[in-house]
C-alpha cells in the first residue's frame, strides 16, 4: 500500500523490507582491509530542455543506488492536472515514492484543493500517477512558465545497468493525459512526453 504523508508519498514498511541492498564487493590486496564502493547511478533525460507543451522526465538529486527524477512541465497554459503511468522494469529498478511538496499546483491554494496519488502496485512495471487541482472554480488552472515540477519520483536501481539497455528505460505509458479543468471529467491539453534513461555501474 502507498499513502501520501507529509507530501511524500510511501510505500509500506514490509515492501521496502524486502528490498535487496544494492551492494558493490570490494577486493582485498595484500591485508585483511576491505573496501566497499557504492555505485554511480545516473538518469540521462531524452529531453534535456524540453519544448513548450512538454512533460518530460528530468533528472533530479542522486545518492549511491538512488535517484531522483523530477516530473516536469514546461510553458503549458491553463494546467489544471494530469494523469499518467511511468514504466520500468521492476528487476532493475525499485519505486521508493513520490514528493508533491514542490509541485506548482500547491501554488495560490490550500492542500485540500489538490490531490496527488501513486499507486506502483496495480500494475506490475508502472506507477500510475495522479496530481491534480480538485475544483476550478475555488483552484483555477495554472499558467506554468518555463520549466517546473510536477511531482518528483524516487527509484533505486537494484542492480548494475549498463548504458542503451531496455531495463534503464523510464517512459511514460499509456493511458495519460493532462487537463485544463473545462469541462467535466476532463477538457484535454496536447502534450509532448518524454522519459529517459537510467545507468548504474
Amino acid at each position: 500500500m502507498i499513502t501520501r504523508q507529509h507530501g511524500l508519498v510511501r510505500m509500506a514498511p514490509a515492501v521496502i523490507l524486502a528490498v535487496a541492498a544494492f551492494v558493490a564487493l570490494g577486493c582485498g590486496g595484500g591485508n585483511d582491509s576491505t573496501t566497499n564502493v557504492g555505485p554511480t547511478t545516473v538518469f540521462t533525460p531524452d529531453t534535456p530542455s524540453p519544448a513548450a507543451g512538454t512533460v518530460a522526465l528530468l533528472a533530479g538529486t542522486t545518492s549511491g543506488a538512488a535517484f531522483v527524477v523530477r516530473v516536469t512541465v514546461t510553458d503549458t497554459n491553463a494546467f489544471f492536472g494530469a494523469a499518467f503511468r511511468v514504466s520500468y522494469d521492476t528487476t532493475a529498478l525499485l519505486f521508493s515514492g513520490m514528493n508533491d511538496s514542490g509541485s506548482f499546483l500547491h501554488e495560490g491554494v490550500t492542500d485540500g484543493d489538490v490531490l496527488f496519488f501513486a499507486d506502483a502496485t496495480s500494475v506490475p512495471g508502472q506507477v500510475v500517477i495522479t496530481a491534480t487541482r480538485l475544483n476550478p472554480t475555488v483552484a483555477p488552472p495554472i499558467d506554468v512558465v518555463g520549466t517546473s515540477d510536477l511531482v518528483t519520483l524516487t527509484f533505486s536501481a537494484r542492480k548494475v545497468i549498463l548504458p542503451a539497455t531496455p531495463e534503464g528505460r523510464l517512459d511514460f505509458a499509456d493511458p495519460k493525459q493532462v487537463c485544463d479543468g473545462s469541462v467535466s471529467p476532463c477538457g484535454p491539453i496536447t502534450v509532448t512526453w518524454s522519459g529517459g534513461s537510467v545507468t548504474a555501474q
